[in-house]
């Protein structure tokens, strides 16, 4: 069954063109690194681009050369993230507790939405996540072994360390360094410390993540004040990255994201709390602080964006695979109801909500998805009526195919979304202009979809448009025009290009007269042609 769920895992990867804004930049990074041959300072669209440090461009240019500069070949290394991510959160949970305590952790893991969501798209979150995660199972083995092999697993622990630095910067290192302060404070338990090998491990991990921001700053002299400052104290603590949710905004997506497991988070969350020193290491404490530090900490951010707590859900799961079995079998009667509700509320979706969507503008791309929808909502319920009538016969088996039932749900939901392709993407309007003459100018006016430049294989020219590229355009003011005007006085003086617009700026044009021919059109955009 695992070998089968990992197998759809990357066989969903094709099946949907890439989502902007994230899936277009983090796969068009990789592909300029290809096509430029500059390992050490990532461009997006032929500018210098420096927001996050470069380890999956790394590897995304590397699985794009292998398997292509498609769908799967950018997506592979995030879905591989996420089954490395699951493999030792599992592992992890068999050292501490036990074989059926992994086969739960596994279940639980990978049949949460945000898990299996995002295990699906091309963001550096769930990169972060496996190294964190890798980290975090090697701290927790090295708790408990023996001392020749404590250092390698705490070295090991340290090494991944280094890979999350290298993918999203000192979060990844700032998080468990603040967790395992709290651990000490709460438990009064000293000897994690006495088993860091600070000063190998420590070695290690700045041979490993400082090369390339040495690398980085001898190329741009203002790359450090930019990365530390800029992207991680100013976007933490102001609203400058234009971010800014509600307190509580991380909430809901934890229990949303988590389902369906909601009561035995909360179950494991509020028990096991002591008072009293410990003599021992305690780790469902350390797990229980883990996730509730990344709660905290990213809820105080000034920057919110629902990814950003994915860390805590394979601690999370290790948590919940603990609970004692009868505890679990409580839960999971609960969780099988609340499994059947929502697929009775999703049925409801599909009788009720089609006449409705129908008057809206964009009724065609959703009401495609009624049928995918429908297929969900007999999957999880047939998953809910299973555990009723066999978790007598095993707690963990009853779990596992929960989770089987959950993670398929949300693979076939994620399926689903290829209807809604002109929505959040511009693969309508590549596929109308499949191959662009070398010596035509693509313009980009007032608008950048961060998909088109991937699969036409080209940068564009910018118009009044500056966006997340402001860093780079500072440095290449000849890579954008910075008004409309100017862009009008270039269009009429050529004779061959292509503009992407969206649909007020076209009619705006085209009232003013400017020579345009529609090309194609997608939910959001336009493309024109000079002639």
């Amino acid at each position: 069954m695992a070998g089968f769920v990992a197998a759809l895992w990357l066989a969903t990867l094709t099946l949907r063109p890439l989502f902007n804004p994230d899936e277009g930049r983090y796969a068009e990074i990789p592909r300029e690194m290809l096509a430029g041959g500059d390992w050490v300072i990532p461009h997006l669209n032929g500018l210098e681009y420096v927001e996050k440090p470069p380890l999956q461009y790394w590897a995304s240019a590397a699985s794009q050369w292998v398997f292509g500069q498609n769908e799967f070949g950018a997506r592979f290394y995030a879905a591989l993230s996420a089954l490395v991510a699951l493999i030792a959160a599992a592992l992890a949970a068999k050292r501490i507790w036990g074989e059926e305590a992994g086969l739960r952790t596994a279940a639980m893991l990978a049949s949460m939405p945000l898990f299996v969501l995002l295990g699906q798209l091309l963001t550096l979150d769930m990169s972060l996540t496996a190294c964190m995660t890798l980290a975090l199972a090697a701290f927790l083995a090295a708790q408990s072994a023996p001392p020749r092999a404590e250092l390698g697993w705490m070295l090991a622990a340290w090494a991944a360390t280094a890979l999350g630095v290298l993918t999203k910067g000192i979060v990844a290192a700032a998080i468990p360094a603040a967790v395992l302060a709290l651990y000490t404070l709460s438990a009064r338990d000293f000897s994690p410390w006495r088993r860091l090998h600070a000063a190998a491990g420590g070695a290690l991990l700045l041979a490993i993540a400082l090369p390339w921001y040495v690398l980085a700053a001898r190329r741009d002299p203002d790359f450090l004040r930019f990365f530390f400052i800029h992207e991680h104290l100013q976007r933490y603590l102001t609203p400058s990255a234009d971010r800014e949710q509600p307190w509580w905004f991380f909430v809901p997506v934890f229990l949303l994201g988590g389902l369906p497991w909601v009561l035995p988070a909360l179950r494991a969350l509020a028990t096991g709390w002591r008072s009293a020193p410990i003599r021992r290491f305690d780790p469902a404490l350390f797990l229980r602080l883990w996730v509730l530090f990344v709660l905290v900490f990213f809820s105080l951010s000034d920057s919110k964006l629902i990814p950003y707590i994915l860390p805590a859900l394979p601690a999370l799961a290790l948590l919940m695979s603990a609970l004692p079995d009868e505890a679990i079998v409580r839960d999971l009667t609960r969780t099988a109801y609340l499994t059947i509700g929502v697929a009775i509320a999703l049925g409801l979706l599909c009788l009720f909500a089609p006449p409705r969507i129908a008057a809206s503008e964009r009724s065609a791309y959703f009401l495609a998805l009624g049928r995918p929808i429908a297929q969900v909502a007999v999957l999880l319920a047939a998953s809910g009526l299973y555990v009723l009538t066999q978790k007598r016969r095993g707690v963990t088996r009853a779990a596992v195919f929960l989770g089987v039932g959950w993670a398929l749900s949300g693979l076939l939901f994620v399926q689903a979304a290829a209807h809604l392709a002109p929505v959040y993407s511009g693969v309508e309007l590549a596929r109308a202009l499949p191959t662009v003459p070398s010596d035509a100018t693509i313009y980009s006016v007032r608008t950048y979809d961060q998909t088109l430049p991937f699969y036409w294989r080209r940068t564009v020219m910018l118009v009044a448009y500056r966006g997340e590229l402001d860093y780079g355009l500072k440095r290449d003011p000849g890579a954008e025009l910075p008004d409309i005007e100017q862009f009008v006085e270039r269009w009429d003086a050529g004779s061959n290009g292509y503009a992407i617009m969206d649909t007020k700026t076209f009619a705006e044009l085209a009232q003013r007269g400017l020579p345009m021919r529609e090309v194609a059109h997608d939910a959001n955009r336009v493309l024109v042609a000079r002639q």
